[in-house]
């Protein structure tokens, strides 16, 4: 059954884009939207990356692309146009080394209005949020429009059916919709095995999704998977008999 039939994920007149054309919307100098934009804590399993700093990217009021650096946890203040769909990402990084970012799509993503329309409007980011902006942004920069797709509920259906919606990368799962060979039964938890990582550590797993290493042993799906510490990171490449080999750098 493809996704298409399972759930009505794409639609040609999603919630967001319904926001953008409601009335009164305006994509123009005067639709501008002021936004708090907040950025999630730190996952626990990367509490041994204690110099983690976010880049926050969004487009600015008049679709500039903008960035800004920020600390996990914190805020940040920022001006859209009002109505616009589009996807924010944080990406965090520690000595120049990233990890799966967070993320949210606007405007579908905003707090509801305060008591009496006081205030600035916030918009929350969050790790499942981060994979769906992934996605969108995987999907426009091939010329494609992401906004044909409900991303947000791709991304919570995917974390309902697997611990970690990174097993399919933003870039493969954007590709898949675009050939329309996407099944949300890909989703699902793999085998794993255990893998007795190499010193020194400790390791942080690049995915906010999956749990820190336990006395250095992780349970890992075949595949690559990508650690970092505060000194480097590893590459494990794992087969269906167990790990066959470690990268350093």
């Amino acid at each position: 059954m493809r996704l298409t039939t399972a759930i009505p994920l794409l639609s040609l007149a999603c919630a967001s884009c319904s926001a953008a054309s409601g009335p009164g919307s305006s994509f123009g100098p005067l639709g501008r939207h002021e936004l708090v934009l907040v950025l999630p804590p730190s996952p626990l399993a990367w509490a041994c990356l204690p110099d983690l700093r976010m880049v926050v990217t969004w487009k600015a009021a008049g679709g500039q692309l903008r960035s800004a650096s920020a600390i996990p946890g914190s805020t940040l203040r920022v001006e859209v146009d009002r109505g616009r769909p589009q996807a924010i990402i944080a990406l965090p990084s520690v000595r120049g080394r990233a990890l799966m970012p967070a993320g949210a799509i606007y405007p579908e993503g905003l707090a509801a209005p305060r008591p009496g329309g006081k205030g600035v409007d916030e918009l929350t980011l969050d790790w499942t949020g981060g994979y769906a902006a992934s996605v969108a942004a995987d999907l426009e920069g091939a010329g494609l429009d992401p906004w044909a797709y409900d991303l947000s509920r791709l991304a919570r259906e995917a974390s309902a059916r697997c611990s970690d919606p990174w097993l399919i990368p933003s870039l493969e799962a954007a590709r898949r919709l675009s050939d329309l060979e996407f099944r949300i039964d890909a989703y699902k938890e793999p085998m794993r095995s255990p893998v007795e990582l190499p010193g020194p550590g400790p390791w942080a797993p690049e995915s906010p999704f999956e749990p820190a290493p336990e006395s250095f042993t992780a349970r890992l799906p075949e595949g690559i998977c990508r650690f970092l510490n505060q000194d480097g990171e590893l590459i494990v490449a794992v087969g269906a008999d167990g790990p066959s080999g470690f990268v350093r750098r």
